[in-house]
């Protein structure tokens, strides 16, 4: 079985969470961080953020892969291998792309222009299209973790291993989207690239999990067809900041529309949404979907059935996040 997790707006959408709870739930022998770099954080549970190693560390016994299309600090990759005690369970692939203090610097132009976070993914990403970036094999420290990434997935997925892939920021950051461009990150986030990035096909694909927030939220420049006002944002009492870069995000109200983008471009079989407890106060920590109030119920069935009837492949929302803590999850996968 291979599940593919993806964000379903402009990243934000609670990935870390739900990564957290499928490798907390399913087991998987392996969960493999897939694309983005070390601008693209993701948080698991309060207290518990990466960058760079996979949300799935939260299980002990999870194999942990950083795929070949993640772009690399060597510096901020060690930090949360020791500060999450992986050591002996994490892979990083040889050809991963290294980031160097000059692309920081050269990525101050982006953070003017178009909000980019300036963690120096994005020149690094050029500097491998040029074919002369560094790449993981070549750097000294990274040596006791290297691996081949694909030929692990790749034999696991022949032996029905469990995996679990973790894709980053989402839809409406995708390089290749015109709509956004050039308010986009630089690469695409689809299931399609991160399936490439771990080095697999189409077909090795079970099923893939489009997250969607119960609100929109951006962080940086860009168009978002929602914006609350300041007034609208402080009645619903909702501030948030970004994992990486601590700025604050903006909010706006679903966006069906592009939800049903997110739902074709991934040709997502399930849907995840998030921060239900933060949009509606009365329902934090509610683990059975009758027992949400019903305006969240009602919400939801219409959201759910707005995307059924864009994809054959789209069976329905299958898990909703009602907290921070792990636990905090309405899993409806088996009444599907």
């Amino acid at each position: 079985m291979l599940s593919i997790v993806v964000g379903g707006f402009y990243g934000d959408e609670g990935k870390g969470k739900v990564v957290g709870y499928l490798a907390s739930t399913d087991n998987p022998e392996f969960v493999v961080r897939a694309g983005g770099g070390p601008q693209a954080g993701h948080t698991v549970t309060e207290g518990k953020k990466v960058t760079q190693i996979p949300s799935g560390f939260i299980n002990p016994d999870s194999k942990l892969l950083i795929a070949r299309g993640t772009v690399i600090n060597p510096e901020v990759v060690l930090r949360e291998i020791e500060n999450y005690a992986v050591s002996n369970r994490i892979g990083i692939d040889y050809g991963c792309t290294i980031i160097q203090e000059e692309h920081k610097e050269r990525e101050q132009d982006l953070v003017n222009r178009v909000g980019s976070v300036g963690t120096g993914t994005g020149p690094a990403r050029v500097d491998r299209i040029l074919r002369k970036a560094i790449i993981a094999k070549e750097v000294e420290s990274l040596k006791p973790y290297l691996v081949d990434v694909a030929s692990e997935v790749s034999q696991a997925s022949s032996a029905n291993k469990n995996i679990l892939v973790e894709g980053v920021q989402g839809y409406g950051l995708s390089l290749l989207n015109y709509k956004f461009y050039p308010f986009v990150t630089s690469q695409d986030t689809t299931a399609s690239q991160f399936a490439a990035d771990i080095g697999i096909g189409p077909k090795a694909i079970d099923e893939i999990i489009v997250v969607f927030k119960s609100y929109v939220s951006r962080v940086g420049k860009g168009p978002m067809k929602s914006h609350w006002s300041e007034e609208e944002r402080q009645k619903k009492g909702i501030e948030e900041r970004g994992t990486v870069s601590g700025r604050l995000r903006r909010l706006g109200d679903f966006d069906k529309n592009m939800a049903k983008e997110a739902i074709i471009a991934n040709t997502a079989t399930a849907a995840a949404i998030t921060c239900v407890d933060r949009l509606f106060k009365d329902n934090s920590g509610v683990k059975d979907f009758n027992k949400l109030t019903l305006q969240v119920q009602d919400f939801i069935n219409e959201i759910n059935s707005t995307l059924k009837k864009e994809s054959p492949y789209f069976k329905g929302i299958t898990l909703i996040s009602t907290g921070p803590d792990l636990k905090d999850t309405i899993d409806l996968r088996r009444s599907i």
